[in-house]
């Protein structure tokens, strides 16, 4: 009797488990744990208070042996107070430890449950800092899960833990989620529910859309000693970026989008002449794709699709062999093959090692090693594929690292989906260091500032153009949604005051970008009663702001030999931008008009002849 007192002693102090609160988790095969993690927000002067319930609910397995204890930890820049906990009989006092990396919070049942199928709970209640993130526009978070292993079962075949997660939004709130990592299990109302979620991370965006201001410079400088043209990069609009221009100082001589869509300034540099170009604007990134730019965009791929599977500088073959060569395979192989290395996020003298020496030096890479190893194997397998350079918002940048340069930019590759007929985002690197899923859906912390497909490291991004050290990147987010101006102006100098019946007349009208947004999909109409006008129908696939397109017409009358006074009108998206009057002299009109005027003028000469041999012969 003796012996097995002591063998249940010695059982009970060595099933006294630490279970900790992270992305990983070892369960023992005798017990059952199952957590509830409820979270209520409540808006409080601009900012989120989170309260946080964690339940823990442990069920023993056996008989003979029972939990006394047990520890969570959180990293330590979860910041937590007014922190209580309570188990079944009431509250209990847990031990707190705070080390360089995490607090530990240690708590043990006043009186332990024992028995097969006896059930022990624990209960925290705490108030948390900054989970919830107020960033600009959107509420943003991103929490802890715990991993359930499919293979944790107990011996009936039941899942041996579970896990749900639930957020409370502010009932006064009209933040909807926009995006959610994994795909929520249930929405209700304001509530929200995730019960076993796989990923080691939940992520998820309340609001439409984010607001960024965008304040950029570029510094360009001619060596040389003859005048050279500049194209410099601004944001481009995009499916899911829209860009209005507060002012581009100074302004270029021209503007024109590219066939990847970049926006490009041109400027005129004189001989060993220094310009620095400040652009201020914002950035709309929007969850759904933006319709006005879709058909646009699907018309621009067939031209496109012609150069996104060739290799180029950084996006040759690293020769690999793939089991999986779908999209989502390349992703995952990228994901899980790279590491990304944070030394040398700051380094300035690192060279871009491209798809090749990314795998050669797998340790090695950061976000422009993890977009072209992507590329260069999607390309070699037949996906069509870019990169996308810009800036990613991050607060945190353990989980969501940039690059290596210095303003802070983020490399990311998208790829064109044939069935869909639409651009898709991927974020290996972020995926990579935080967990979050960045191939099933993006967020709203990407702004683009150049695209690359025709080649791999032109243009430039901003940030890129410097002629010494400097920073040339601001990026804020904001709730201020900026005035925009959708306006086109017509000018039509040479189309003519008059015109011959029985002749056309070519004539030209230039459309002039003059609002401070995109103009995409712009309907132009040019209509006159009395005339035929080539060309009277078009659309503009897009027009960036200050850009300006010719549009050639060839003009004629609609009737013969009738003097007729008559106007020609121009709608652009419906709109009357330009209205003048025109006449329109018949040819025989026009000809007895010349006739006249020839006899008029010989008469005249033959006049002038004769009043100068009159004026002779008076003189002698």
């Amino acid at each position: 009797m003796l012996k097995k007192i002591l063998h249940f002693i010695l059982i009970v102090l060595l099933s006294s488990i630490i279970y900790h609160l992270s992305s990983k988790i070892s369960y023992a095969a005798d017990y059952k744990s199952d957590y509830q993690a409820e979270y209520f927000l409540t808006e409080n002067n601009g900012a989120l208070d989170t309260k946080v319930q964690l339940s823990i609910r442990i069920t023993n397995l056996r008989s003979d042996i029972y939990v006394s204890r047990f520890a969570i930890s959180f990293p330590k820049s979860f910041v937590i107070k007014n922190l209580k906990a309570f188990d079944d009989n009431g509250e209990i006092t847990p031990g707190i430890t705070v080390d360089d990396v995490k607090t530990k919070i240690d708590l043990e049942f006043s009186k332990a449950h024992t028995g097969k199928e006896s059930v022990n709970t624990f209960n925290l209640q705490f108030n948390q800092e900054g989970l919830f993130e107020v960033n600009g526009n959107v509420w943003e978070v991103i929490l802890p899960t715990i991993e359930n292993p499919p293979s944790s079962l107990t011996s009936d075949g039941q899942a041996k833990n579970s896990y749900k997660i639930i957020v409370n939004l502010p009932l006064s709130t009209d933040k909807k989620i926009s995006i959610a990592k994994p795909k929520p299990t249930l929405i209700s109302n304001n509530q929200i529910i995730w019960e076993n979620p796989s990923t080691k991370t939940v992520y998820a965006v309340f609001g439409d859309s984010q607001i960024y201001n965008l304040n950029l410079s570029y510094h360009l400088k001619n060596t040389g000693l003859l005048p050279v043209y500049t194209d410099v990069a601004f944001p481009p609009d995009r499916l899911n970026q829209k860009i209005i221009v507060s002012s581009i100082n100074p302004k270029p001589a021209l503007t024109y989008t590219d066939e990847d869509g970049n926006f490009l300034g041109r400027y005129l540099m004189k001989p060993k002449e220094t310009v620095s170009v400040a652009f201020l604007g914002s950035a709309e990134i929007i969850a759904k794709p933006r319709e006005e730019v879709l058909s646009a965009m699907r018309s621009s791929f067939s031209n496109q699709s012609k150069y996104l599977l060739t290799e180029q500088k950084y996006w040759q073959s690293p020769q690999v062999s793939l089991k999986d060569v779908s999209t989502s395979g390349i992703y995952q192989y990228v994901v899980n093959t790279l590491q990304y290395d944070y030394k040398r996020v700051n380094s300035k003298s690192e060279k871009r090692l491209g798809a090749i020496g990314a795998v050669q030096q797998p340790n090695k890479a950061v976000c422009v090693e993890f977009t072209d190893l992507f590329i260069a194997l999607a390309r070699e397998n037949g996906i069509y594929s870019r990169e996308v350079e810009g800036y990613g918002f991050s607060k945190d940048p353990q989980l969501r690292p940039l690059s290596l340069i210095t303003d802070i930019l983020h490399s990311w590759p998208e790829y064109y989906d044939t069935g869909k007929e639409l651009w898709i985002e991927l974020d290996p690197t972020w995926e990579n260091t935080s967990g979050i899923d960045y191939f099933n859906s993006f967020d709203l912390n990407h702004i683009a500032f150049v695209v690359h497909g025709r080649r791999s490291d032109y243009p430039l991004p901003a940030g890129m153009y410097k002629i010494e050290d400097s920073r040339d990147v601001a990026v804020v987010a904001t709730k201020e949604k900026p005035v925009e101006r959708k306006q086109a102006t017509i000018i039509a100098d040479s189309i003519p005051s008059q015109i011959n019946d029985n002749k056309p007349v070519k004539a030209k009208i230039t459309l002039v970008n003059s609002g401070n947004i995109f103009l995409w999909n712009l309907p132009v109409e040019i209509s006159s009663e009395a005339l035929i006008i080539s060309n009277n129908r078009i659309t503009i696939g897009v027009l960036a702001p200050y850009e300006k397109k010719d549009i050639d017409l060839i003009v004629s009358s609609r009737q013969k030999n009738k003097k007729i006074n008559t106007s020609i009108e121009i709608l652009v998206a419906g709109r009357k931008e330009f209205s003048e009057p025109i006449v329109v002299i018949p040819f025989v009109y026009g000809l007895t008009l010349k006739i006249s005027g020839v006899v008029g003028l010989v008469a005249f000469l033959i006049l002038l002849v004769k009043l100068y041999r009159i004026f002779r012969t008076h003189e002698r």
